[in-house]
């Protein structure tokens, strides 16, 4: 006994729906992972770039030109570029990454109780079923043992009337009816 098959199919399908989504979820955290350590080692690799630029071209400023303001106005929008990619590589990390892996601790634990609920309604269906088919042969038994001892008295009667030599002992009358009619019936029963 257990789930028909219709909802057996409907089980499966919800597993695999379930597997599904945790593998994606778990491609999607990979995923971001990545983008946060990338983030961060871009951000670090334009931090250390501007430091050893503004080390080399402190030196060297003496005179002041375009060309000059143009390269430093490059260099500061590169260190507010390598802050800004930190900022967002933490923020990523802090934020949508925690919330992804709480969402997949979660969902492990909804399909981790799903299966244990699924698992519970079988076995009480299977005690269910077991307990029925003991009740049932415990009955049959009882009513097998009563047509017995409704075949034993039919025939003990039967017995006594003919010795005795009474009218009605044989097939005529009631009791004879009786005999001829349930005997064979308590005997197919049995």
């Amino acid at each position: 006994m257990g789930f028909g098959s219709d909802l057996k199919c409907s089980h499966d399908a919800l597993l695999k729906l379930q597997d599904w989504e945790l593998r994606l979820l778990e491609t999607v955290k990979k995923f971001m992972a990545m983008r946060v350590k990338s983030d961060k080692e871009y951000a670090s690799t334009l931090q250390n770039l501007c430091n050893q630029v503004d080390k080399e071209s402190t030196s060297q400023l003496d005179y002041i030109s375009n060309v000059s303001k143009s390269w430093l106005l490059m260099v500061q929008q590169t260190e507010q570029l390598s802050r800004i990619m930190k900022t967002h590589a933490e923020d990523l990390n802090s934020g949508p990454l925690h919330r992804l892996t709480m969402m997949i601790k979660d969902k492990q634990q909804v399909k981790k109780s799903y299966i244990g609920v699924h698992q519970q309604i079988e076995a009480e269906m299977f005690k269910a079923f077991l307990g029925s088919g003991l009740e049932k042969s415990t009955n049959l038994r009882q009513v097998k043992a009563f047509l017995d001892e409704c075949c034993k008295f039919l025939r003990n009667l039967s017995l006594c009337l003919k010795k005795k030599n009474l009218p009605f002992s044989s097939h005529s009358g009631f009791w004879g009816g009786l005999q001829m009619y349930l005997i064979p019936r308590i005997q197919r029963l049995i």
